[in-house]
């Protein structure tokens, strides 16, 4: 019996896959400068009745200063029945450098390098209790629980 040859018995030309390959690794190192891409953020896991679990993860090296022009931090914000969850990712900033205001509906926060500032204000997803706020600050993490104190209603009666 003959064996039919299909098209996946066609040789491969591994020289045109190495030139890409080079091709792409030289274009990296171009957009990057050193040839080592810096990724640097943070993953949170919470599962109900648990403490949310905030594992680091990147290759930002220690020595890296950090820049405040057009910074951004990772945010999230999470609720639960009780509490307003608030996580801010801020590498290589030293915790005299952050300041962080509440009010019932927003969470300001400010960090000042040298003479840089960023300053943002976000809006909570709930109500909350400004003076209830318990912060921590942990490997460039910051971790902020506030309680709910309700969304307030008003009945609206037609007339």
């Amino acid at each position: 019996m003959r064996k039919k040859r299909n098209r996946d018995d066609a040789p491969i030309d591994f020289d045109l896959f190495e030139d890409l390959l080079e091709d792409m690794i030289d274009r990296i190192e171009e957009l990057v400068g050193d040839g080592s891409p810096a990724t640097y953020g943070f993953s949170i896991t919470k599962r109900p009745g648990e403490v949310p679990e905030i594992v680091e993860f990147g290759s930002r090296s220690e020595g890296d200063e950090p820049v405040l022009e057009g910074y951004r931090p990772l945010l999230e914000i999470f609720e639960t029945d009780d509490n307003v969850h608030v996580i801010i990712e801020l590498p290589g900033i030293d915790k005299e450098n952050i300041r962080m205001d509440a009010t019932e509906n927003t969470l300001t926060i400010q960090v000042t390098i040298d003479e840089q500032t960023y300053s943002e204000t976000f809006d909570l997803p709930a109500r909350v209790d400004p003076v209830s706020a318990v912060a921590s600050y942990r490997n460039g993490v910051i971790d902020i629980t506030l309680v709910r104190t309700g969304d307030a209603k008003t009945q609206i009666e037609l007339t």
